[in-house]
């Protein structure tokens, strides 16, 4: 659709018809901007909106005519319009590329991902939120392993405006292989303080709340009927308190890769644009258009050192730490309490031990031989 504010200039040469046809422009109430004449004709510049009528009159006076416009050098126009078009392409995608659009959490049970889309939002980790004002993907981490004792590692990926977060249960420790040909008794494998139990089969022969140690009996699989004995095998896992004992070296000074910013790169027009204006072409139209959607994120790191202190190491490994004991418990098994024993510290390194009180399966089985 043409333009009704451009203009339009007007060659004609020298005519016996050349002044009529101008009387006949006026007539039809063509507006002429400007009118010379010469010993070779008359240039006159006319709205581009009028160039209809200037065809249909020069056809009936027979008049040769050439018809320029004085901005058919320029390929793009600039007008405000364009402008401020231009502006929106570079603005509202930097604006949308600060904010955290979408947030996906992957995990095989649906109660906990519901679990641990609460926990998110107690972090004020939410969608539509700008992306300086989240906590550090570190802190979600420990939180959510904090507070989820069957998950081993939280895995967090961000791509641009948008956060994936996959959790990866802890392994589940199979104590020794269960043979269900062979009858057997459960014995406790470790001291401890018995609080539940968990059978299928067998009698208890160890009441809750006593002490036991290891090589004890704690459920029997032979029942007595009467006068008779009937060898069903004992089934299923027996619950105590216990302490464990872990412990850990750390080097004084840890050396990690430092999240920094995300540089975010929308608009790179400076040579299409040099060139553009140097020597106007498509090709370098084109390469100006496409560079306008292009959008680049180039995260920064660095490497920094953490000075390892007693402080560092109470709020940032001794969650970690809880994290590993933990993966190696039952599925049912739990940590209720801990306590550090003793730090030594040298010059280079820090060495301790943590007491961890730990709620777990004890009962290991044991074959019931001929005569027992």
């Amino acid at each position: 659709m043409a333009n009704n504010g451009r203009k339009i200039t007007c060659h004609i040469k020298t005519h016996d018809r050349l002044y009529p046809f101008i009387h006949s422009l006026k007539e039809n109430k063509v507006y002429i901007i400007k009118l010379s004449t010469n010993q070779s004709g008359a240039m006159f510049t006319i709205y581009e909106k009028d160039l209809a009528i200037v065809r249909r009159i020069r056809k009936q006076y027979k008049l040769p005519i050439h018809i320029t416009r004085p901005d058919t050098d320029q390929i793009i126009q600039i007008q405000w319009s364009m402008l401020l078009g231009l502006l929106g392409f570079i603005i509202i995608p930097y604006l949308c590329s600060l904010f955290l659009w979408q947030i996906s959490i992957e995990d095989i049970s649906d109660e906990r991902q519901v679990r641990l889309e609460q926990e998110l939002h107690k972090l004020k980790v939410n969608e539509r939120k700008l992306l300086t004002s989240l906590v550090s993907d570190a802190q979600i981490r420990q939180v959510l392993l904090a507070n989820n004792h069957d998950l081993s590692w939280i895995h967090i990926k961000r791509t641009g405006s948008k956060m994936n977060i996959t959790s990866v249960p802890a392994p589940i420790i199979f104590r020794q292989p269960t043979d269900h040909k062979v009858p057997s008794n459960l014995v406790a494998l470790r001291r401890g303080v018995i609080t539940h139990y968990d059978l299928r089969s067998g009698e208890r022969v160890a009441p809750l709340h006593s002490t036991v140690k290891n090589g004890d009996m704690l459920v029997t699989g032979v029942l007595k009927q009467g006068k008779k004995y009937l060898l069903v095998g004992a089934e299923g896992q027996v619950f105590a308190d216990f302490w464990y004992e872990t412990s850990f070296e750390l080097p004084t000074k840890i050396v990690y890769d430092k999240f920094i910013s995300e540089e975010v790169k929308i608009l790179q027009v400076s040579k299409p644009w040099k060139k553009l204006k140097k020597q106007p072409s498509k090709e370098h139209f084109f390469e100006l258009f496409k560079s306008v959607f292009k959008i680049e994120h180039e995260t920064i790191v660095e490497k920094s050192t953490v000075t390892v202190n007693e402080q560092w190491i109470e709020e940032a490994f001794l969650p970690m730490l809880r994290m590993r004991t933990a993966s190696g418990l039952s599925a049912k098994g739990k940590i209720k309490d801990e306590k550090i024993l003793h730090m030594t510290w040298t010059n280079d390194t820090v060495k301790g031990k943590v007491l961890y009180y730990v709620n777990d399966n004890i009962a290991g089985k044991r074959p019931i031989h001929q005569g027992d």
